[in-house]
């Protein structure tokens, strides 16, 4: 299908001024002439307009003039929301079609509890009429997508194309229950959360979906599996959850400074002061609030070091008192680690980054500003931490790197070796920097894209995984058309860390640019994170200026 714009312009006509003659341009080949019949939910807001949310499809089929809008039988699906006939009296309606259609009469409205004809005219001026019409229907889905034994501390790595699941166990397990997650509304069985299982005899789990009709049988194995040489597997991308509303879905209220961390099961999100919700790190459901006891970090930030703790700090002006907290489960309270004076010149505390174990050896980094007009800042805090007792933190110079003047920069290291690579961004440089630890220089330089002028790459994280070092750069959005994206980059090689983010060959992953009418503090962050047993590599985004949260998976298990 061509989305071209000059198919956009066409259907978008179609749908306020009716039919009209089409230019003579005709395909070698004519199509089916509609693609796609687009459905909403329409509601009137608290002014009287009218607002559309959900998004069902329903699609043409060869030799057939009928198309069904199947609408799931509940909405939001992950909701006990049950979707009403009523529901479907008047939805909005989009379709999509291709080059020089044109249908009649327009649509905008349909009621889908009732049968539509439409006409399609295609290219070659041949008529169809089709049926349209909604139905709601009870989920298919059935799978597996999570089990986990938390008395043994096992996660298991899910085959969904074989349908196996493997438990990763040198000796037997002991016969126990376990917790898991399925497809919205199926069930399993036997049922893990309430049965003694024997994990070691290789049982079977049957999941069934909500239409009760619909089954997966997955065969459990107690196993090592293979991973492949190193890095991730070609092809192992995977979205786990995306937001344009987080802080609705969240009931977020802050807007200074969104930062993120990772805490055992859960994705931490705090908004710079004295609030930080818990979400489900695998689907993004918010799971609870942290209590701060009273906490405000004024603008500060969040991280997390590599042995399931979170660290915070506040933000301090030159000459005040910064303090730093340690959080160890989402249901404890922040406590105190230290608080020291800042005597650096700047301000410090929008950015926070860690690698290693704050119980053991751990480089804390914070970012570290001085206002200046042009921008003439190179510096930035490290606190080197050693069998779990804080150093005096120090201040750190970057000779030949670009030069900040805000808060937005961010300093990360590769690994807990201080004379080794760490990685930078800040604004306006917009790029990605390789510092040599040794030497503490740049060294290699990534530069912003022809499309990123007006975007805000001062976000950075990196992580070793499957042996391979990757770091990971986001851009928020930070003035009207700001290119929003985040960007993955394999740093095994130097000599690959150079040109843009378009066209650098260290590039395996970049995410669509949102190109958003926004403007003002970009608020955002970006977190590398790994699986406890090392198959799984997830990257989160969040931009609160722009209230967008996203979740990618990598995996690097040998298929």
């Amino acid at each position: 299908m061509k989305n071209t714009i000059f198919s956009f312009l066409t259907a978008a006509g179609l749908l306020f001024a009716g039919c009209h003659q089409p230019d003579e341009l005709l395909p070698s080949v004519s199509r089916n002439g509609i693609n796609s019949v687009t459905a909403q939910f329409v509601k009137n807001n608290s002014e009287g307009a009218a607002e559309f949310y959900g998004e069902f499809k329903g699609y043409p089929t060869e030799g057939s003039d009928e198309i069904t809008v199947e609408i799931p039988w509940f909405y939001p699906e992950s909701s006990d929301d049950v979707v009403s006939g009523k529901m479907l009296d008047k939805m909005r309606i989009s379709l999509n079609l291709d080059d020089n259609v044109t249908v009649d009469p327009a649509v905008l409205y349909m009621n889908l509890n009732e049968d539509n004809y439409i006409t399609v005219t295609d290219q070659l001026k041949q008529k169809k009429v089709y049926k349209v019409r909604g139905r709601i229907v009870k989920s298919k889905a059935c799978l597996l997508e999570e089990l986990s034994l938390p008395s043994q501390g096992l996660n298991a790595i899910i085959d969904q194309e074989t349908k196996e699941v493997s438990l990763i166990a040198a000796g037997n397990i002991e016969p126990c229950t376990g917790t898991y997650r399925l497809s919205y509304h199926a069930t399993i069985s036997p049922d893990p959360a309430t049965t003694v299982i024997d994990w070691n005899a290789s049982p079977k789990l049957t999941v069934t979906a909500y239409d009760g009709v619909s089954k997966t049988v997955y065969t459990v194995k107690k196993e090592v599996p293979a991973k492949v040489p190193t890095g991730i597997r070609s092809g192992s991308q995977k979205n786990l959850f995306v937001s344009e509303t987080f802080k609705t879905d969240y009931g977020m209220s802050g807007t200074t400074n969104y930062t993120l961390g990772i805490l055992g099961d859960h994705l931490l999100i705090c908004s710079g002061e004295s609030e930080i919700v818990y979400v489900n790190k695998l689907t993004g459901v918010k799971a609870g609030t942290v209590n701060m006891g009273g906490i405000n970090l004024g603008g500060g930030a969040i991280t997390s070091d590599e042995a399931n703790h979170i660290v915070m700090c506040s933000i301090a002006a030159n000459g005040a008192s910064q303090t730093i907290y340690r959080l160890d489960h989402v249901t404890d309270t922040p406590k105190e680690v230290m608080t020291w004076s800042n005597a650096t010149g700047g301000k410090i505390g929008s950015k926070i980054s860690i690698k290693g174990d704050i119980d053991a050896d751990a480089v804390v980094t914070i970012n570290c500003w001085a206002w200046a007009s042009p921008a003439n800042w190179s510096s930035f805090v490290r606190i080197i931490v050693t069998d779990g007792v804080w150093g005096t933190p120090e201040k750190v110079t970057i000779a030949g790197c670009g030069l900040w003047n805000g808060g937005n920069v961010d300093v990360e290291y590769l690994s807990t070796d201080i004379t080794g690579p760490y990685f930078k961004a800040s604004y306006s440089t917009n790029g990605a920097e390789w510092i040599d630890g040794a030497t503490n220089s740049r060294v290699a330089f990534i530069d912003k894209g022809a499309n990123d002028a007006n975007s805000n790459f001062a976000n950075v994280s990196c992580a070793v995984f499957n042996k391979s070092p990757f770091v990971a750069v986001f851009g928020g959005s930070h003035f009207a058309y700001s290119a929003s994206r985040a960007i993955l980059l394999d740093v095994g090689d130097r000599n690959l860390f150079t040109g843009t983010f378009d066209n650098t060959k260290a590039k395996i992953y970049a995410s669509t640019p949102k190109y958003l009418a926004v403007s003002g503090t970009a608020s955002c962050d970006i977190l590398l994170s790994q699986s406890s047993d090392g198959y799984y590599l997830y990257l989160y985004w969040i931009g609160g200026n722009t209230n967008y949260i996203r979740a990618e998976q990598w995996d690097c298990v040998d298929k």
